[in-house]
């Protein structure tokens, strides 16, 4: 196999520790394995001395086959992920089994008991265990105080509250989680210098693939592993470091060098995936981030050779499904297979219309991750509750989810028999007029619902019944985003425009949520399909062809990115889209976003322009042709090929320059 200079460099390299820094697309898995070949055969490492360390599981059986495959004799490597390779030295150590790790449904169990215990005023048909579960991760692989720590997903004193009684929950059961691995791996080979020793003898050789998304508490136990060989090869792109939140970040990999001395930094720069336009795109976007190495990125291939990039401006969310299915299906009628396509997107929630869309116009795909079903959200069965109580249901349970949905203050006490009848209810509160009021009107506006068609009766429970109202409030006490909330009462609401009966829109709704579970179970196994995928999980994947969505601010970067630290890695997640690419790139901005307007994202106009290049006094001109846009800064041509750009005022220049767009030149 031909390689270049730097990659046989990093091949070549035995002895010491490396920090191969590897652009996207620049082959280092390819890398890595020959590096392992060649120390085994050229410089005489047993295998079995060698241990190779990934963050995913399939990530850890793909570079394994690749590697069997170059070496089909060869046995004895290690190849595994972070919690495999540490729970290997726990069960050697304390014996333990497969039945000590605590299960999802275990885990999510002992939160959600705590929150109903505790009465936390947390709507319960809302997942929030997931993300709890995931706070108490920050806390034990950050190693941070819990009294420091300020919960993003529960009030601080409520969450030490659930972090203490699940921790409790852990010990009682002789259970560990994922998180309790690393700590209890550092724990062990911080204290117990024979048994440290044994795997530094056994380990001798540390590879460490995608080393950005290491976080502090696993390259702690790199470090003592590696011990004084210091046989560390870590091979990572700190632009693709896009885990903050598990702990990953960028510091680490310039921790390393200090770490780890007489370090031989390499740089992989060569990208044989993207296109040269794709290429020079995304190097215009990362070079606005400060905490990175400085790289000399270029596209292997020569400009013009393959389809560009575009950057399509359309008026709403549905034009822009509408844009982003039918280039699809013209890709896929001149031969392009589905599978080579994927519409990746910053939340999962972004694609729900998008992907009924795709149900409706039979375009198969696969979801990298799930997407919600915003039918199953706590306020769309707040809505339908008010429906089917409209429609005559006078179920003790659906009045019990609502009946406080503005507060109408009306005890649960009241509710005795499992059917609820009003005027009893009346009666119960007879010397209380303010509530016998609020029956009454919770009565009229159920005779109003039954006579709307579906989306003016999702309207009138929005508007006229105060659920909008409730929904602000909640919001404020669990101190989030109220947009958040009315962003899922605005979809729920536009899923219902097209239908004209309350049974039609349930037909619908049935159908999707059917469609959904189904591609769900499919997962990665289906065969044709475009992938949907957040920008987290496109990470290390490649397609022909790349629809970015909703491309505006707020989204990409997301709203609750505060700070230039946190704005670096919305950036890098935008790089990582862009660069899942081979040879098209198309980039959706929509002008309004659940009926506000939108702002171009500021990585969209990053792409236009190296504003590095413009000082004040500078000349900027966009020349259109076609439907094409070229860019020059004092007649230097910057960028070429972009569709759509009419409004150059958009880029936002924070310089005095003469900006002049030239029609038909």
């Amino acid at each position: 196999m031909e390689f270049n200079e730097s990659q046989k460099r990093a091949v070549r390299h035995c002895d010491g520790p490396m920090l191969l820094l590897a652009g996207p697309g620049s082959g280092k898995t390819t890398v890595i394995t020959h590096r392992i070949k060649y120390i085994t055969e050229e410089h005489g490492v047993r295998p079995d001395n060698i241990l190779v360390i990934t963050f995913t599981k399939a990530a850890a059986n793909e570079m394994k086959g690749r590697f069997q495959e170059l070496c089909p004799g060869v046995r004895g490597v290690t190849f595994g992920t972070f919690h495999s390779v540490f729970f290997w030295i726990l069960r050697n150590a304390y014996n333990y089994t497969a039945a000590n790790i605590v299960t999802d449904s275990e885990k999510y169990g002992v939160i959600r008991d705590s929150i109903d215990r505790h009465g936390f005023r947390y709507d319960s048909q809302e997942d929030f265990a997931k993300n709890v579960v995931g706070e108490i991760g920050n806390v034990k692989s950050g190693r941070v105080s819990l009294e420091n720590y300020e919960s993003t997903t529960m009030k601080p004193e409520d969450f030490r509250v659930v972090y203490d009684e699940y921790e409790n929950f852990l010990r009682r059961c002789g259970k560990i989680d994922f998180d309790d691995m690393l700590v209890f791996t550092y724990e062990l080979l911080s204290e117990r210098p024979d048994i440290l020793k044994m795997w530094q003898n056994k380990f001798r050789y540390i590879l460490i693939d995608e080393f950005q998304d290491i976080n502090m508490i696993q390259y702690d136990i790199v470090k003592l592993l590696a011990g004084e060989r210091q046989n560390v090869f870590s091979v990572g792109d700190d632009d693709q470091s896009v885990y903050g939140f598990r702990g990953a970040a960028p510091a680490i990999m310039k921790k390393f060098p200090e770490d780890f001395h007489g370090t031989v930094i390499e740089y992989l720069n060569v990208n044989y995936r993207c296109s040269y336009d794709i290429v020079e795109c995304s190097k215009r976007i990362i070079q606005n981030n400060r905490d990175r190495y400085e790289k000399q990125l270029r596209s292997a291939f020569a400009a013009g050779q393959s389809d560009r990039v575009h950057i399509v401006k359309t008026d709403s969310m549905t034009e822009q499904n509408k844009k982003i299915i039918d280039r699809i299906t013209e890709l896929n009628r001149a031969g392009i297979p589905y599978r080579e396509m994927a519409i990746i997107f910053r939340t999962n929630t972004e694609p729900r219309a998008l992907a009924s869309k795709l149900m409706e116009n039979g375009i198969p795909f696969l979801m990298k991750d799930n997407i919600p079903n915003i039918f199953t959200h706590f306020l769309a069965e707040n809505i339908f509750d008010y429906i089917r109580l409209a429609r005559g249901s006078r179920d003790r349970r659906t009045v019990l989810r609502i009946i406080n949905k503005p507060n109408r203050y009306i005890s649960r006490d009241a509710f005795d028999s499992p059917v609820v009848n009003f005027e009893e209810l009346r009666q119960n509160y007879k010397d209380k007029y303010r509530i016998v009021n609020n029956i009454n009107v919770l009565e009229n506006d159920l005779e109003r619902i039954s006579r709307l068609a579906p989306y003016a009766a999702v309207n009138y429970i929005r508007k006229a019944v105060g659920l909008d109202a409730y929904v602000r409030e909640y919001a404020e006490y669990r101190g989030v985003s109220e947009d958040d909330y009315i962003d899922i009462l605005e979809e729920i609401q536009d899923s219902a425009k097209d239908f004209l009966s309350f049974d039609g829109w349930m037909e619908y709704i049935d159908e999707y949520t059917k469609q959904l579970r189904e591609q769900s179970r499919q997962g990665s196994v289906a065969g044709d399909a475009v992938t949907l995928s957040t920008m987290h999980c496109s990470k290390g994947l490649e397609y022909s062809y790349v629809f970015i969505m909703d491309a505006v601010e707020d989204i990409t970067p997301h709203k609750k990115s505060v700070g230039d630290g946190n704005i670096e890695e919305e950036r890098r997640l935008f790089y990582v889209a862009v660069t899942r690419a081979k040879y098209g790139l198309y980039v959706y901005v929509p002008q309004k976003m659940y009926g506000r307007k939108a702002v171009t994202s500021r990585f969209v106009q990053e792409m236009l322009v190296d504003r590095s290049l413009i000082k004040t006094g500078n000349t900027i001109i966009h020349k259109r042709y076609g439907r094409g846009v070229i860019t020059y800064v004092d007649d230097r041509k910057l960028c070429v090929h972009f569709d759509d750009i009419h409004e150059t005022k958009t880029l936002s220049l924070e310089y005095t320059i003469n900006n002049e767009l030239i029609e038909n030149a």
